[in-house]
């Protein structure tokens, strides 16, 4: 089963799997919204081992709503799997699903149209600037999602490209920006309800760890079925070098690029840009536990496929004019291609790719648990 696409289900599937194995079980219930059907919508999490184990995995999955079915999925295979044994002084925190309202209502941000992974910034200094953003924030404000206007897009993502350069034009649509709060990649203006549970929750239930080990489940970046490990503080750092003890270093390091993500990394100006993008929880976990050792990775599941981008602009922008422009109920008929194209943009019901994460995904979590018992406290 693992693999349910439907928020409630998914949800009911990991708490129900958590439970059988003994784990300590909390819900953090994201305040004045509901799942379709009126549910609730929750941040689940899942302990498991000794409560102050000096050494703590933690997993989580959901931080961008479309890709929720297939971390959900991972963490409930090993769940299920879950024999009880862990290395001495060494515990395992699941979260599922980081961002309930986008998992339940079909959408790659949160509530607030805030792509959460740019939202984990220090709020008490100034937000960023992107000095690419400006190129795209007027093209993408269209009143209609016809044929015609869709070409008229992906024209513009094409001069985009041979304007700034394919390095520069992934900046100014996917990095991140505070500037524009019905734009793409919006960062928010503030915490959001995950980046709260994480900070004023979650980090305490840490801070007691030497070792934190963190693997952030999400799908799209890299090839179709491709596994993609993006280190939390790039290649040649040190939590680099201790992941390729946990997962091997060619598996790391050589994972294969989409079609796309190579054009970027063949531009002349790929060295000379930003490689990390601003607000993610990975750089914030480091910041709220300066006493740890922080180890670990974004693990993606690659879906693009040649030829694939076209589909992930009209997921981008009908989001966009779903929240906007059209405002009405984003489960209804009319808006079924949109939901389906997203589905499969970043979690295809494509059997052998499902597989793949559930072979994948699962063994992963072990090696990095053995390693991380491995490390000196």
């Amino acid at each position: 089963m693992h693999f349910l696409d439907d928020y409630a289900s998914a949800r009911r599937q990991f708490r129900q799997a958590a439970k059988a194995t003994g784990a300590r079980l909390m819900h953090f219930e994201l305040p004045g919204h509901h799942a379709p059907g009126g549910g609730d919508l929750t941040i689940d999490a899942a302990w498991l081992g000794p409560e102050r184990a000096r050494r703590v995995l933690l997993v989580t999955s959901g931080m961008h709503g479309f890709e929720g079915p297939a971390g959900s999925a991972v963490q409930c295979c090993w769940l299920e799997e879950f024999d009880g044994a862990l290395p001495h002084d060494t515990a395992v925190l699941h979260l599922h699903a980081l961002n309930p309202w986008g998992f339940a209502w079909v959408s790659r941000l949160t509530e607030n149209n805030v792509d959460l992974n740019r939202n984990f910034l220090d709020w008490s200094a100034p937000a960023p600037v992107n000095p690419y953003y400006r190129h795209v924030r007027e093209s993408i404000r269209v009143s209609d999602m016809s044929v015609e206007t869709l070409a008229r897009l992906g024209a513009v993502q094409q001069r985009l490209a041979l304007e700034l350069g394919p390095a520069a034009a992934r900046i100014a649509v996917d990095y991140g920006q505070y500037e524009d709060p019905e734009g793409l990649s919006f960062g928010g203006s503030g915490p959001e309800f995950a980046h709260t549970v994480l900070e004023r929750d979650i980090a305490p239930m840490l801070a007691h760890a030497r070792h934190v080990g963190l693997i952030d489940w999400h799908t799209g970046v890299g090839a179709y079925g491709e596994l993609a490990i993006l280190p939390i503080d790039g290649a040649g750092s040190d939590n680099a070098a201790r992941i390729e003890a946990w997962w091997g270093r060619a598996r790391v390091n050589n994972w294969k690029r989409s079609a796309l993500e190579d054009e970027i990394e063949r531009d002349p100006a790929y060295a000379t840009l930003p490689q990390l993008k601003t607000g993610q929880m990975k750089q914030a976990i480091a910041r709220w536990l300066p006493g740890a050792q922080i180890t670990g990775a974004v693990v993606e599941f690659g879906t693009e496929t040649e030829g694939a981008l076209p589909d992930l602009i009209f997921v981008t922008l009908y989001e966009r004019w779903l929240r906007f422009v059209d405002r009405g109920d984003r489960m209804a008929p009319s808006h079924k291609r949109f939901r389906d194209t997203a589905l499969q943009c970043f979690a295809p019901r494509d059997g052998a790719w499902r597989a793949f994460v559930i072979e994948t995904g699962p063994p992963l979590i072990d090696a990095a648990v053995h390693g991380l018992g491995k490390l000196d406290v």
